[in-house]
């Protein structure tokens, strides 16, 4: 995904061991040439954001048992922007006593840990997803033009918060992730309920995972479970998921369920994304349908060239269908996990009565090292 430039630090420890430690950055900012809706009135405006400035470390000692990372990360973001982070410093702690056991406290700083989700979450657009080129993951974790999200049917990972995390392997094809929030704290039954749970079972046939995403079982705080199946066949890639919410305890009400598909067919100089989710069922009487394709096409080493196409409808029952829409041609020039040059064009609407057009003209540059 990066080089990593490898230092040799030696860390004042008890024991006196030498960690060799990987350190990487990444700078990310993104430029609004113009911006502006079709609301009455609206003028035409600029901007622009610094959407990452991060360092990542890692390293382990010399026996693989202990380890650790850290990210610190911090950026001028202004309010309403793509990504309103404040700067932040996160990483964990890792011991690893036998090859089929790992204890880890602490967190990532955000990517996740134990995802199932596939092509249908961040990798879509890949590394333009943390830029203001592309649609990005609106509709993954939220804030997009449609009424529900892919990781409704999807687990997308938990690695923004710190927790203890335990990774038992009894066999190769067979791993157990647990994750138990006691940073949060609270009384000891609630910190528990709230955990989660993971088998992934990595097949001939295929990647099947099921999550339970633990909830304090008050009102509509209750869990989720999520099933995965995801594997590859040649050229062409398969995710499909399902989430479900359980029912809410007070008062009693039926959550829909969430099916989702994510599709990548790759050749050498073309390809195709395509994903779909859909909320159906439950007392709310709602519909609802999330769905994006992105062709792209590979025109040189080092240029591709992405057409995003999104919809979405909320179909409430006895009601009008609200639909959404986006379009997000783009340009990509320069390394596909390395540096690289973005530009494009946005447009989009959340539909509904009087629907606002919101558009703009985005750059981006991407450095990693």
């Amino acid at each position: 995904m990066k080089k990593l430039i490898a230092i040799s630090v030696v860390f004042a420890l008890v024991a006196g061991v030498a960690f060799a430690v990987d350190l990487g950055g990444t700078v990310i900012g993104t430029v609004d040439v113009l911006k502006s809706t079709t609301a009455d009135g609206a003028k035409v405006e600029s901007g622009a954001s610094m959407d990452r400035v991060r360092i990542d470390g890692s390293g382990e000692n010399g026996d693989g048992n202990f380890g650790g990372y850290f990210r610190f990360n911090g950026a001028w973001v202004p309010e309403g922007s793509y990504f309103p982070w404040a700067p932040m410093a996160a990483g964990n702690a890792w011991w690893k006593p036998l090859d089929q056991f790992k204890l880890i406290i602490g967190s990532n700083g955000g990517d996740g840990f134990y995802g199932k989700e596939g092509v249908t979450g961040w990798m879509f657009y890949q590394t333009a997803t943390d830029t203001g080129v592309s649609m990005g993951g609106g509709n993954v974790w939220g804030g997009g033009y449609g009424s529900t999200t892919y990781r409704s049917a999807f687990y997308g990972g938990d690695g923004g918060s710190d927790a203890a995390r335990l990774e038992i392997s009894p066999a190769d094809i067979a791993k157990i992730n647990i994750m138990i929030p006691f940073f949060d704290g609270g009384e000891t039954a609630d910190v528990f309920k709230q955990a989660h749970f993971q088998l992934d079972l990595n097949l001939d046939f295929g990647n099947i995972a099921v999550t339970y995403v633990g909830n304090i079982m008050e009102a509509d705080q209750q869990p989720t479970v999520f099933a995965y199946y995801g594997n590859a066949f040649g050229d062409l890639s398969l995710d499909f998921g399902v989430g479900f919410k359980f029912p809410n305890k007070d008062p009693s009400y039926s959550n829909p369920i969430a099916i989702g598909v994510g599709v990548k067919y790759a050749l050498d100089t073309l390809g195709v994304k395509f994903r779909v989710v859909a909320n159906v069922g439950g007392d709310n009487k709602e519909t609802d349908i999330v769905t994006e394709v992105m062709p792209y096409f590979i025109l040189g080493d080092n240029l591709t060239a992405f057409v995003s196409v999104g919809l979405s409808m909320a179909m409430p029952d006895g009601t009008d269908t609200v639909v959404g829409w986006h379009f997000n041609p783009y340009l990509q020039v320069g390394e596909e996990w390395g540096a690289k040059f973005l530009a494009g064009i946005k447009a989009s609407s959340v539909g509904g009565k009087d629907a606002i057009i919101e558009w703009s003209v985005p750059i981006a540059l991407i450095v990693s090292f």
